[in-house]
């Protein structure tokens, strides 16, 4: 009797504590642009790094737009160019895509940003590949 009202009382307080957990955040729309250099980035990703997984979005033509989840984030901003092929002895390594921006722009970013259900603030960020 005293076992099956523990088993009972336990399974009543897990279904409580599962049910109180929050849902995560839904997404919202944001767009906004970069610009590299001074000028538009032609091609690129910006990432949002949050709490949890970052989010990207593509970058073409200096703009950006998709759905992320709302709060403080922290930006990263990378464009990519063909490296060079590598020779090793007699085999060649293909050559791979390399992020030609700076890092105190991507992994060492202090570039923050709010995103909210109005969208970003800021919405433009600068760049430059030097």
């Amino acid at each position: 009797m005293v076992r099956s009202l523990f088993l009972v009382c336990s399974l009543g307080l897990v279904c409580v504590l599962l049910g109180c957990t929050p849902s995560p955040p839904k997404p919202v729309q944001i767009s906004g642009s970069v610009d590299l250099d001074g000028k538009a980035m032609a091609d690129g990703k910006i990432y949002f790094v949050g709490e949890g997984a970052g989010e990207s979005l593509d970058v073409k033509g200096g703009k950006f737009e998709g759905m992320v989840t709302p709060g403080k984030k922290r930006v990263e901003i990378r464009a990519f160019k063909m490296g060079k092929e590598t020779k090793m002895g007699d085999q060649v390594i293909p050559a791979s895509p390399e992020n030609y921006i700076p890092a105190m722009y991507n992994t060492e970013s202090k570039i923050t940003a709010e995103v909210g259900a109005d969208g970003i603030k800021p919405a433009k960020f600068e760049a430059k590949s030097q």
